[in-house]
């Protein structure tokens, strides 16, 4: 068996007053899918819940991935999602319903639900390299900057950018940043106050084939986290512990001289906002055969 990353996003542009049940998430037709981590976006504690592979609902009640402290006057705190284990093994072309709680008394706008996994295909069906049987590792961070992503319209699509690996070695891609942030020369230039700022970012990666690891793009703190803490509590989607490394598993094996590609789609409407440079860095181990 071969185990490939997979991401599933259920993106719901609006849920009225009082939720919506059994939204379907039709899950694609090439490959079982083995579900191990759930984490919600603009969900907040309204809740939710899903069916599994045997149509039944996973949890008897709504539930939350946000984490509520005992000690009153603090939280609730976002987390990286609620881990499902066992894992849930849904087959090729399966459907996830899940519903959706609102109990705000108003609209919720862009909830989104992300189902995380592998792919498990037959042995010798795809293309997945991996380690040589003897080898060294060194860890590693390749960068990539994509510039001037505009906050909507043109430019604010980025399609097709490359992380290009070396010839000396295959890499191993294991988590990711991203942020808008670099740093400052003394007696430089004065960087607007809006350079740095963004929202709404979703990122979608392909592989040399530009087959791609999710169903539709992730928001880029879901898949990459940030580099620079700002822990506020203040009960955003991304406090606190959302500011650290995105993981990636399984993780990803690179050879040396492909490429990894992803797309960067960009939607803050915001006032203020001005184009911004990002920062992708790409975390994991340089492999040098032996």
């Amino acid at each position: 068996m071969i185990e490939r990353h997979q991401d599933y996003l259920l993106s719901v542009p609006s849920v009225p007053a009082g939720g919506l049940l059994q939204v379907p998430l039709q899950l694609d037709t090439d490959a079982p899918f083995a579900l191990r981590l759930v984490k919600s976006r603009n969900i907040g504690l309204n809740g939710w819940r899903f069916t599994t592979p045997r149509h039944a609902y996973q949890s008897n009640q709504l539930r939350t991935d946000w984490i509520t402290p005992v000690q009153q006057g603090q939280g609730p705190f976002p987390s990286r999602g609620s881990i499902v284990y066992e894992e849930l093994i849904y087959p090729p072309g399966g459907t996830i319903q899940v519903d959706i709680g609102n109990s705000t008394g108003e609209p919720i706008s862009n909830a989104r639900m992300l189902f995380r996994g592998s792919k498990l295909y037959e042995r010798n069906t795809q293309f997945v390299p991996t380690y040589p049987e003897r080898m060294a590792v060194l860890p590693y961070v390749y960068q990539v900057i994509v510039p001037n992503v505009a906050p909507t319209g043109a430019g604010s699509t980025v399609l097709n950018n490359q992380l290009s690996i070396a010839n000396d070695s295959d890499f191993v891609y294991r988590y990711g940043v991203c942020d808008a942030f670099t740093l400052a020369v003394e007696g430089g230039p004065i960087v607007p106050s809006g350079a740095f700022t963004f929202s709404e970012v979703a990122v979608q990666l392909r592989d040399e084939s530009k087959k791609a690891y999710s169903n539709l793009p992730i928001h880029v703190n879901d898949l990459f986290g940030a580099g620079v803490p700002n822990p506020t509590g203040s009960g955003s989607d991304d406090d606190s512990v959302l500011f650290t490394p995105g993981l990636i598993t399984p993780e990803i094996y690179l050879p040396r001289r492909t490429n990894l590609y992803f797309d960067v789609f960009r939607d803050d409407t915001g006032g203020g906002m001005i184009p911004v440079n990002l920062y992708f860095r790409f975390c994991g181990m340089k492999v040098f055969q032996r």
